[in-house]
């Protein structure tokens, strides 16, 4: 894999991307809040979305569509209104200014997807994103910036990447964006992101690759554990490459890709998390099923009491050791090994010495560590990401909707 400088999801074969500025939250903001991401052919789409049982108007727009096709050419993205607990108004507004777009391009019905993010409870400006459809259009290029500015809410900086794959028949593409930072938990972690690729698949392998590219990236990142009504991620196949990734050596080499560009953009959203001053990798092993360590993982990922001590540096071993227990996964509290970074700091149980306690301090002081917990109880493990609770998180989110 080649990493493609400055690559997003306009990187591949035959995919534009445009970001405008229309103020849709009225506060006479600057930044771009309105994009769309577009296929000069039709595009197999696979998606996973929330599991939160309040689900967003374009979520269910979107995912009463993918029941019933699988072809699209594009979506449309707003920031600044997530568009949620809106009611049929909220699905009819989405339909309309996604048929706009549609009519604009000259599109079939039901080509184009929509993905929204920000406030919760607040109907769209929908006669003004109508007016701006023209202008979205007019701005398509082969470039990424507009686009990945366009859905950012509370994040400090865009995230995308894109890297190019080597075959023996040629190469293709898999790009991608994300936006992130608060209200991210697993179960489709307010997150949204956009995988392209010009690699020829068949839809349910693609379906297949995505959904395991997801629980190992998307899936497993945490920043306060709260799950958002609009959680996204679509993946757009058009297949100019004309590269088959169905089989063989061609389809580990996509699923590769996959992987690696899901995981770096989830990572950029927990580095992004909102307040964040450091990046926390936690890792169970040994546990006796990939369930527990999952469990164990999150509870630890999630647990103010952990994510306020990593803001303090402080290598409270005894609130790991109560969090364990808080997750109720079977473990045996007297072989419980915990590790930071590589530092051994509790065997069985029990502080190795006291004496370590600097040490460990000076690892929780970086920006980055890790956190290994070994339960002794099996063979299964798993590694999720996370960050610090600092003072900046509550300021943030206090002062959101103002």
């Amino acid at each position: 894999m080649i990493l493609i400088k400055d690559g997003g999801v306009a990187t591949p074969l035959g995919f534009q991307t445009a970001g405008i500025n229309i103020d849709i939250k009225g506060t006479g903001s600057t930044k771009k809040d309105y994009g769309l991401l577009i296929s000069d052919v039709p595009c197999q789409v696979s998606a996973t979305f929330t599991k939160n049982k309040v689900k967003a108007a374009p979520v269910i727009y979107d995912m009463k569509l993918l029941d019933e096709q699988s072809d699209f050419y594009g979506i449309i993205v707003n920031s600044g209104n997530a568009n949620a607990c809106t009611g049929k108004k909220g699905y009819d507004d989405t339909k309309e200014i996604c048929k706009k777009a549609e009519n604009i391009l000259k599109l079939p019905d039901n080509s184009l997807l929509m993905a929204s993010t920000g406030v919760i409870g607040v109907n769209l400006p929908t006669e003004k994103m109508l007016q701006f459809v023209n202008k979205l259009v007019e701005n398509l290029d082969d470039e990424d910036s507009n686009f990945s500015e366009s859905i950012l809410t509370t994040d400090t900086k865009p995230k995308k990447l894109a890297v190019l794959v080597e075959t023996e028949n040629g190469a293709f593409v898999v790009g991608g964006v994300a936006k992130g930072a608060g209200m991210i938990a697993p179960d489709m972690a307010t997150m949204l992101a956009f995988i392209t690729t010009d690699a020829l698949i068949d839809k349910k392998i693609q379906d297949e690759a995505l959904l395991s590219a997801v629980e190992n990236s998307f899936n497993s990142i945490t920043v306060d554990g709260d799950m958002s009504t609009n959680d996204s991620v679509f993946l757009f196949s058009n297949g100019m490459s004309g590269i088959d990734v169905n089989h063989g050596n061609n389809y580990e080499l996509f699923t590769e890709a996959l992987n690696f560009v899901c995981s770096e953009l989830a990572k950029m959203i927990v580095k992004d998390g909102e307040g964040a001053t450091k990046f926390i990798t936690i890792t169970v092993k040994n546990a006796k099923s990939y369930d527990d360590a999952k469990k164990c993982a999150f509870k630890i990922a999630n647990s103010p009491l952990c994510k306020t001590m990593f803001f303090g540096s402080d290598p409270n071993w005894g609130r790991l050791m109560a969090t364990i227990g808080a997750s109720m996964v079977e473990f045996n509290e007297d072989n419980v090994d915990i590790y930071f970074d590589n530092l051994k700091y509790v065997t069985n149980g029990t502080l190795i010495d006291t004496k370590l306690e600097d040490k460990a301090y000076e690892i929780m002081k970086k920006n980055k560590f890790t956190i290994t917990i070994d339960l002794k109880m099996g063979n299964s493990s798993k590694t999720v990401y996370t960050c610090d609770f600092s003072y900046d998180y509550v300021k943030i989110n206090a002062d959101y909707r103002t």
